[in-house]
């Protein structure tokens, strides 16, 4: 008898629904059609709203019956939408929303949501036993997964590029001397792309509190993301590229401002440069050594006892006298700023801030307190309107003094003991929201407030912000670097990943302390590291208080030597990186892509082995070397003909390849069709205006757009810029490169360009410029049999030029 209750027991309960406290969405009982959506109620009074953005693009809230509170509003720019033609066809199991380019179907009983292509292929489906719900005040969506998914993004996170396998947790957090196992670390972007079946698509989870993304880790049935509370609210947006999910994210959430062309010249920093002599000795050592750098940073010790907007005067008495100093030397300054206010009653920030009610507060309005570098510290709410212009009024003395830039740290918010009270209240534009909601949006609004108060004060200058932490969007506001890495091989290659891993999140300009903040490197790693920072778009080289040095010079002749080519190739590299900077701005593409973003039909760009190779751009690949000994690379190529940059050497793609990589090259690669603008290096941006160009190119089919304009100021807006097309056409026998102007808005000089004709393996019968025979063997035209190159030099006059070679 006890045998059979044992087994009707066992029937029943394995038979049950095991939900513990989870209440999953269940079935639809009925739905009404709204503006570019429908509303849709299922049972016990929840329902989901979807609302289409673009034929390729929805958003997902779900609505709890006794409701909910407001989605965040942070993240998704304020943006009118064009409307959308949107089909709603019923059927007896489903509802069907159907627009140009995609089917989302949602199944009846119980109400779950997938979403087709025109051909009716699946893109991504819930899972079919849990779908969306609630388990107390956590929200959680269950997708389904196969097995060959992989998934990407998720804005600064350690480990592999693809994600596949691993859980993450959103939640910024300063963790010096992190490692590739280490989560969650500075930055929290809710975002993600996935790939079945070779289409893309991506999800932005809408959603500030503390989130935890399960890409398949420990399970084969489902990824999932969820947040312990707030609304279920996310965007779907369909590829099938992975380059158009990314664009249209950042349609989604804004697009990086440009930022000025100094910023991207090469910074030299460390904790610290002080008194004012090491800062000027330090200058003019870079002058002296003839080794080109742009901006140098001062860390908390310039501060008087770490107040921040004040100066030490013991150890910078005359701050403007330095800065002027500098700037005829044609650097730019750039300071931290940190958010803790010191707690001392004489001190003008805290007064004002106190006076203001600027602080963050406890629920029975206490202010709190908390510890960092000026010990007791008050931390300003950037959630309140007011506060936001407060802060941002406070730089006005230090953009007096000459300072030209302004590094945000300790903004996860970092405080000593790692443990920012989640009962404190913040002003949330008049929502009064818990730490909870808030803590990942810190960093943002640090950001934002610090943005927005410069641009205030200098109204026609392009402010340059970079920041530590921060959320989706904060490309819309700052620079992002990686945070306090380590000097070791492996930190150089995740660095690596980082970068596309925000790149593909929207965030393109960053970059990593080369060289490691912490501890020091090897000559050869510092070497190498040099050589990965000079492709990224945030060039800077930083190191931790007690280190030892870590300037260019600072390991010996030959390493010096190695290190002023490297910044050199940098700033001849300009042109080019500057006009992808432009294309970020423009459409959201990042300036560093993974191997498989432009190739994501090619199986071997996902491999483990490769993922630190990435693309500058569309048509140049760098395959760093990022192991201490190592003189021969392993390059994968994709399909089609690519050039050696170093010896021009032709290589077939959709193979590997093995290279020579002394310790003095970086294998580089250009795509056939590529088209490579540089110019003449240069000390600092600016030090030579009107400079002549040089244009590499592989013969093939492709296009470049070099953007141009003044390098400071916000006229861009308004349109005053020059954009030139040089385009590539014809094939083997004839080939064409033609120059147009697409948008004069800039007024620049006739100049020289030298155009480098790379892979020509006979001297041409026959070239010519706008219809006028070239005759070889002058300045203006010449044939090198020994590295297969025609050289072309004439004058740029600013209207279209075309040259003929066959």
């Amino acid at each position: 008898m006890r045998r059979l209750n044992f087994l009707f027991l066992s029937l029943l309960f394995s038979t049950m629904p095991l939900t513990a406290n989870y209440q999953f969405i269940g079935d639809v009982q009925q739905y009404r059609q709204i503006l570019q959506g429908l509303h849709i109620t299922c049972q016990d009074g929840h329902g989901i709203e979807i609302e289409f953005l673009q034929a390729d693009m929805f958003r997902v809230t779900l609505k709890h019956a006794n409701g909910e509170e407001a989605p965040l509003h942070y993240a998704v720019i304020d943006r009118k939408w064009p409307p959308v033609s949107l089909t709603i066809k019923e059927e007896r199991t489903c509802i069907r929303a159907i627009t140009d380019r995609i089917e989302l179907r949602i199944q009846k009983n119980p109400c779950r949501l997938s979403v087709l292509d025109k051909s009716r292929r699946l893109i991504n489906q819930d899972d079919p036993g849990m779908g969306m719900g609630w388990d107390g005040n956590e929200v959680r969506c269950w997708k389904a997964i196969t097995a060959d998914e992989k998934f990407f993004g998720l804005g600064e996170k350690t480990g592999d590029v693809n994600k596949r396998g691993r859980q993450y947790t959103m939640w910024n957090s300063d963790v010096p001397g992190y490692g590739n196992e280490s989560d969650p670390i500075y930055q929290s972007i809710p975002f993600f792309i996935g790939l079945r079946d070779g289409q893309a698509y991506g999800i932005y989870f809408n959603n500030s509190y503390r989130s935890v993304f399960n890409m398949g880790a420990g399970n084969l049935r489902y990824y999932s993301f969820a947040a312990d509370g707030g609304v279920l609210d996310y965007y779907f947006i369909y590829g099938p590229q992975i380059s158009r999910v990314v664009e249209t994210y950042s349609d989604l959430t804004g697009h990086m401002p440009m930022p000025p062309e100094w910023a991207l010249g090469y910074q030299q920093c460390r904790w610290s440069y002080y008194p004012d002599s090491e800062v000027l000795t330090l200058a003019q050592t870079f002058r002296n050594k003839k080794i080109p750098a742009d901006v140098i940073h001062l860390d908390i010790h310039y501060m008087d006892s770490y107040r921040v907007f004040t100066w030490d005067k013991d150890r910078f008495p005359d701050p403007k006298g330095m800065l002027q100093t500098l700037q005829d030397m044609g650097f730019k300054v750039v300071v931290i700023i940190d958010p803790g206010v010191k707690k001392d009653d004489a001190y003008w920030v805290a007064q004002q801030g106190l006076a203001g009610g600027h602080f963050v507060k406890y629920p029975d309005g206490e202010v709190y307190i908390g510890q960092v570098w000026p010990g007791d510290s008050y931390f300003p709410d950037f959630s309140r309107s007011q506060t936001r212009g407060w802060w941002g009024s406070l730089f006005n003395g230090l953009l007096d003094d000459g300072i030209d830039g302004f590094w945000c740290d300790m903004n996860e918010p970092a405080c000593w003991g790692q443990a920012f009270p989640l009962e404190t209240i913040w002003d949330d534009d008049g929502l009064n929201s818990s730490h909870k909601k808030m803590h990942n949006l810190y960093g943002l609004l640090m950001s934002r407030s610090t943005r927005e108060g410069v641009q205030q004060l200098r109204h026609d200058e392009r402010p340059f912000i970079i920041t530590r932490a921060g959320s989706a969007g904060i490309q819309r506001y700052s620079a992002v670097w990686t945070g306090d890495n380590v000097a070791s091989e492996d930190h150089l290659e995740l660095g690596i990943r980082l970068l596309q891993g925000l790149g593909l999140s929207g965030v393109s300009f960053t970059g990593t302390d080369v060289g490691g903040f912490i501890g020091t490197p090897t000559p050869e790693l510092f070497a190498r590291w040099m050589q990965v920072g000079a492709l990224s778009p945030f060039f800077r080289t930083h190191s931790q208080h007690g280190t030892s040095d870590q300037e260019p010079w600072s390991f010996g002749e030959y390493i010096e030597e190695l290190n002023r080519r490297t910044i050199e190739w940098r700033y001849r590299l300009l042109p080019y990186l500057y006009s992808l900077v432009w294309q970020s701005h423009q459409t959201g593409a990042p300036v560093i892509r993974p191997l498989f973003y432009h190739d994501q039909e090619d199986e071997a760009t996902f491999y483990h082995e490769f993922q630190h190779q990435f693309f500058v751009g569309e048509k140049v690949l760098a395959a760093p070397v990022t192991r201490i000994g190592q003189y021969l690379k392993k390059v994968y190529l994709p399909a089609g003909k690519w050039l050696d940059l170093n010896d021009d050497k032709i290589y077939q793609g959709a193979q590997t390849v093995l290279v020579e990589a002394p310790l003095n090259r970086l294998p580089l690669f250009l795509r056939q069709g590529g088209i490579l603008v540089g110019r003449e290096a240069m000390q600092y941006v600016g030090e030579k205006p009107g400079a002549d160009l040089t244009v590499d190119v592989f013969p093939g089919q492709g296009t470049f757009m070099l953007y141009e304009d003044d390098g400071a100021s916000m006229a861009y807006l308004q349109g005053n810029y020059r954009t030139t097309l040089f385009e590539l056409s014809g094939d083997t026998g004839r080939w064409v490169l033609s120059k147009s102007h697409t948008h004069d808005g800039y007024e620049i000089e006739d100049r020289t360009l030298t155009v480098h004709w790379h892979g020509i393996e006979t001297e041409p019968s026959g070239v010519t410029l706008d219809g006028t025979k070239l005759i070889p063997g002058n300045d203006t035209y010449r044939y090198d049999e020994g590295k297969n190159l025609v050289v072309i030099k004439y004058t740029d006059r600013g209207r279209r030029q075309e040259i003929v070679m066959q």
